[in-house]
């Protein structure tokens, strides 16, 4: 995994350079004119610009997910966007934006100015076509994440698509990729041998506690009660006192029935935090939840007692001034990289990219063969061929189970891309006119042998 990000890194750091000296010092040149109507010639194109924890600090990353928007995006692009489709994607890792796109430069432009002015050149990477589509598999593989192989980042992608406004596309190629991405997760972190369900952010914390905090049964306050607040309390089952703390009382006391624990509501956090050893935050608020006067204040009540906070939300749930206080250790969701998952072994990685990228290539050309009419001929006319023949074969299995039919279906799939992959490449070599004409007469001899038969 880090050969792979160093070279996907270094080529976003010569692209970072080249990105500078276009648009150096200003940041007006990141902006495409509201007016202008983008030429679209060629197939679509797979564009991807983002900033994640390996390249842009979390005090930044925050600042993003309320900067980087859909409102944004749409006032950047203006009255003419220069892209057909577009999916912002959000997790505690990363802010990227996914763009399908004939016109790559401006569309670039555009994705670069909605990072504007938190995040530059240096902090985000660019990467098209089959080098997306693979990020994308990976991110939701879990293999871009501080811990390796969690399963919550499949969720993410594949709800990504249906978190856009109502005026954009419902339905186009980047939701095809983000269901496939998410559908493929558990697939692809088999292979790699990272399928751990102990592989998260949440787990991460419970171990950072288990070596660090120096008391054999400490009192946790739990603050939230969503899917990583729940695995974190889940971990620390019989091992801890632990307090649950929510906006609804009602889910409060449901966790802490579960985890033999207490409930208190959200207005009484004080005087939880008052008694805690160690605070566990896994919200989504969009701000800090205790202020730094009001945590004061709580620190010199305590009399010298240590607090160990355990900021899990992104945005942080308590200030990144909480760590100067006397008596604080505040560890954030980035800080916890040394006790995440161990990353999957050179042998079991190899095996997941291989899956990544076939699985790549296969979107990709699909995507491609939309602004060609003769590859997209061809195509239609194969998989007409292939729905043909495995409908014919199930009839004479009228036995075979659901996960059969899905293993025949998808392994006939696989073949027609393998098979079409090269001609299709080699077609893109010729100019329209010669293509088109290739692909007519191979059919009309393919049919004339009975390769369309039906």
């Amino acid at each position: 995994m880090r050969d792979y990000h160093r070279k996907e890194n270094g080529n976003n750091q010569s692209s970072n350079r080249r990105d500078q000296s276009q648009h150096a010092g200003s940041r007006m040149a990141l902006r495409p004119s509201r007016r202008k109507a983008y030429r679209t010639s060629g197939p679509p194109r797979l564009l991807l610009v983002g900033a994640n924890h390996r390249t842009c600090p979390l005090d930044s990353r925050e600042r993003l997910v309320r900067h980087v928007t859909y409102a944004r995006l749409k006032r950047l692009a203006g009255r003419n966007p220069p892209w057909e489709d577009v999916v912002l994607l959000s997790t505690c890792n990363r802010v990227e934006i996914y763009t399908v796109s004939r016109t790559l430069r401006p569309a670039e432009a555009t994705l670069k100015a909605s990072f504007a002015p938190i995040a530059g050149p240096e902090s985000l990477y660019r990467l098209e076509d089959v080098q997306a589509a693979a990020h994308l598999f990976r991110v939701a593989t879990g293999l871009d994440s501080v811990a390796q192989g969690e399963r919550q980042v499949a969720d993410q992608v594949r709800r990504a698509p249906s978190g856009r406004p109502e005026d954009l596309r419902a339905k186009g190629p980047l939701a095809v990729l983000f269901e496939r991405a998410g559908r493929y997760a558990t697939r692809i972190r088999g292979l790699a041998a990272v399928d751990d369900p102990a592989a998260s952010a949440s787990h991460a914390a419970v171990r950072y506690l288990r070596d660090v905090v120096p008391l054999p049964h400490p009192a946790v306050v739990l603050i939230g009660s969503g899917k990583m607040a729940r695995l974190a309390a889940s971990a620390l089952r019989g091992r801890a006192r632990i307090i649950v703390v929510d906006r609804r009382l009602e889910k409060a006391e449901t966790l802490a029935a579960y985890l033999g624990g207490t409930a208190r509501r959200l207005d009484d956090l004080r005087w939880a935090l008052l008694d805690a050893d160690v605070v566990i935050a896994a919200t989504g608020a969009s701000k800090p939840i205790v202020s730094l006067r009001a945590l004061t204040d709580i620190v010199e009540a305590r009399a010298g007692r240590t607090l160990w906070l355990i900021d899990l939300g992104v945005p942080r749930n308590f200030g990144p001034r909480a760590r100067e206080l006397p008596g604080v250790t505040h560890m954030d969701i980035d800080a916890l990289g040394p006790w995440a998952s161990r990353p999957p072994s050179p042998a079991a990685l190899a095996r997941a990219e291989e899956r990544i990228r076939e699985e790549s290539r296969a979107f990709v050309e699909t995507l491609h063969s939309e602004g060609d009419d003769a590859v997209a001929t061809l195509r239609r006319a194969v998989e007409a061929v292939r729905t043909q023949e495995v409908d014919e074969a199930l009839a004479r299995l009228p036995a075979a189970s659901a996960a059969d039919r899905a293993v025949i279906e998808k392994l006939t799939r696989r073949l027609v891309n393998r098979l079409l992959h090269a001609p299709t490449r080699r077609l893109r070599e010729l100019d329209a006119k010669d293509r088109a004409v290739l692909v007519r007469s191979f059919l009309n001899s393919w049919r004339g042998l009975g390769g369309g038969r039906g």
